[in-house]
């Protein structure tokens, strides 16, 4: 049995997490090219390189990546990306947590937590800014360590001026 638990990989096989992230992308000024042009992109490459679009808007992006390096550099060249070229990108990632076992991510089965923590993240972070919650930050430091230490603590002066608690903090990484 001691052998048997000897050789735990060193971190997690990429398909063994799942994120959902929620991007959402604004024209900076009255061109909305650069930014609808980047989306197309970013949901092309993201099937490339095995996630799943599970859906498309005007302005927004929902896609399910098992590839969490990929995912986080992608989004940290996203942003650098969006800061040259004159748009501007929100992004939420969390774990996406499947309603049903067995279910596929790309058929959007995922629990009613998952989403309203989705939702709850991507309405509180800023222009370049891709935020993720306490958890995911440690799923982070097991699996992309070098990602780690991208995302800090966001403000939270606003939330307590307007009386409301937070449910978790919100960590971001700003672009």
């Amino acid at each position: 049995m001691r052998e048997r638990f000897a050789r735990l990989p060193e971190q997690a096989p990429p398909d063994m997490v799942n994120l959902l992230v929620l991007l959402r992308f604004e024209g900076l000024d009255a061109r909305a090219a650069p930014a609808r042009e980047a989306m197309l992109d970013y949901a092309r490459r993201a099937r490339e390189c095995g996630g799943r679009v599970v859906d498309q808007d005007a302005d927004q992006l929902l896609v399910c990546l098992a590839d969490m390096r990929w995912a986080l550099q992608s989004l940290r060249n996203l942003l650098a990306l969006a800061r040259r070229d004159g748009f501007a990108v929100r992004a939420a990632i969390v774990q996406a947590v499947l309603a049903r076992a067995g279910a596929a991510p790309e058929s959007g089965g995922f629990t009613a937590r998952t989403l309203e923590t989705l939702l709850r993240l991507a309405g509180e972070v800023g222009r370049q800014q891709v935020g993720i919650t306490p958890k995911l930050l440690s799923l982070i430091q097991l699996a992309a360590p070098e990602f780690a230490d991208l995302f800090e603590t966001a403000d939270t002066a606003a939330h307590r001026l307007l009386g409301g608690a937070r449910p978790q903090p919100v960590l971001v990484m700003a672009g």
